[in-house]
């Protein structure tokens, strides 16, 4: 893509794969879409395995940009169990179940004090591993329910994190493009969109910043290739964010097909070429910070 002065660009796309450090497959995953594809950015779970693994790679691919995936539900604690009560099993790893999580946390207010323990935690053992945090999101989009929203935009604005991914996406282009689980996708955009208004407003009021919009969210685990090149052909001026979970088969237990489809995905030329059609620069979340994507 040729070189291009950052006030001309229009179009700007941060493409992001979850779950980075989650294991051996996942970071395999990552390798081949930075090195192949249009991978730019990931997410990190600090308290899995294969984080340091990650970090590893972090190192080995300087231009991947690398953020804080927050944990707090299907996924392991860093804290002891014995300080986070009912959140967590007695080894150490989150409750399974989304709802059940979401109604405890919202609920139980008492566990405000271990939560952001857990959540410094988090960002410090980030810092520890990678030695920069660019962005925040969250597994589940769990990082956006307003327990974890207030904690994360302190814990933003005290650690100097610029952005926190926003889960508001365009509902109807989506199902335009892919109408399968209509209700499900209507319900979920009507909570994510209620609670990123919120988190939204807060960090507004403290000088956070996300992208312009966002796409992954309701077609998380489904993606397909022609999906994919229909959202780049419907991106719109300013940044956009499209995230994936990506697991590439590395000769152990295979990812699921989806996954591994993923992988596919990212290092499309199909998916290459529809970027540069469209005039769109691939930036990371340390260009959106500053206000300045690269040539």
């Amino acid at each position: 893509m040729r070189a291009k002065s950052w006030w001309r660009i229009l179009k700007r796309l941060i493409v992001n794969a979850d779950d980075f450090g989650l294991s051996p497959e996942v970071n395999a995953a990552v390798v081949r879409a930075t090195r192949d594809g249009i991978l730019r950015s990931a997410s990190l779970m600090v308290a899995e395995p294969a984080a340091p693994a990650a970090a590893q790679i972090a190192r080995e691919n300087p231009a991947l940009d690398v953020g804080l995936h927050v944990v707090v539900c299907r996924g392991r604690s860093l804290l002891d169990a014995s300080r986070l009560g009912a959140a967590v099993r007695a080894s150490g790893e989150f409750i399974d179940n989304p709802v059940a999580a979401g109604m405890r946390y919202f609920f139980d207010r008492s566990m405000r004090a271990a939560m952001t323990d857990e959540l410094r935690a988090q960002v410090e053992r980030h810092l520890e591993l990678i030695g920069y945090l660019n962005h925040i999101d969250g597994h589940l989009n769990f990082h956006v329910h307003p327990l974890f929203a207030d904690i994360l935009v302190d814990l933003a604005v005290e650690y100097k994190v610029p952005c926190i991914r926003l889960p508001r996406e365009r509902v109807m282009t989506t199902l335009r493009l892919r109408r399968d689980n209509a209700p499900r996708k209507l319900v979920e955009s009507i909570i994510f969109r209620t609670l990123s208004r919120r988190t939204r407003a807060m960090m507004a009021e403290r000088g956070l910043i996300s992208t312009d919009a966002l796409f992954g969210l309701h077609q998380s685990g489904h993606l397909s290739e022609d999906y994919v090149l229909g959202v780049i052909d419907r991106i719109r001026d300013g940044a956009t964010e499209l995230y994936f979970h990506p697991a590439a088969d590395i000769g152990g237990v295979p990812p699921a097909v989806e996954a591994q489809l993923e992988v596919e995905i990212l290092t499309s030329r199909r998916v290459r070429d529809a970027i540069d059609r469209n005039g769109i620069e691939l930036i990371t979340f340390a260009d959106l910070a500053k206000g300045n994507p690269p040539a």
